[in-house]
């Protein structure tokens, strides 16, 4: 390798490995507002006395990133509305975004229908989630049927996310450059050296 490509390769070189070993920044914060409707259904009695239960809630509706699917567990002391469970959010691609969640379940003048109130908090996740951090204000209205198994629930979220930049990101600019490098050498006419 000559000296001219040594002196060309030796500051991307140190950029790359600079790149590498920097800690991820984290991008500013962006609206999340996003809304789901599915259901929501028992899968355990956690407690008969309350009675504590564990739900599950498979719901579809639109987010941003494409975050088109919701399912969330969670377990709620009915005797008071108190609960708090974990949330993941999946874009069309598979990514995934994660959270938890505190919920207070309100009821209402109707004995089947209550109100839910909450706060989420996002804990990273897959692919561009992979990370995120974030928080956002819960709010929905679960209808439950009949039997008292499962509950129609519409289901809101409104606050903030940031993602953090893939640390490939960096590699990828370095690489870019490298290219121009060896690509500007070539069309300079350089001569390979010894």
């Amino acid at each position: 390798m000559n000296s001219h490509l040594r002196k060309t390769l030796a500051p991307i070189a140190a950029l790359t490995l600079a790149a590498a070993a920097m800690p991820s920044a984290t991008a500013s914060p962006v609206p999340f507002n996003a809304s789901y409707t599915g259901i929501a259904q028992v899968v355990a009695v956690v407690n008969p006395t309350g009675p504590v239960l564990r739900f599950e809630t498979h719901a579809t509706g639109s987010g941003p990133f494409d975050l088109g699917t919701y399912f969330s567990t969670d377990v709620i002391d009915m005797s008071t509305g108190v609960g708090n469970g974990v949330s993941v959010f999946t874009a069309a691609n598979g990514d995934e975004l994660h959270g938890s969640f505190s919920v207070q379940v309100v009821p209402t003048a109707l004995a089947h229908i209550v109100d839910l109130i909450g706060q989420a908090t996002f804990t990273g996740g897959t692919g561009l989630f992979s990370g995120a951090t974030g928080t956002a204000a819960l709010s929905g209205r679960g209808v439950f049927a009949p039997d008292g198994a499962s509950a129609q629930a519409v289901l809101a979220y409104n606050g903030s996310i940031s993602l953090v930049p893939e640390p490939g990101t960096a590699l990828l600019v370095s690489g870019g450059l490298l290219a121009i490098a060896l690509r500007g050498r070539r069309q300079l006419g350089d001569k390979p050296g010894p």
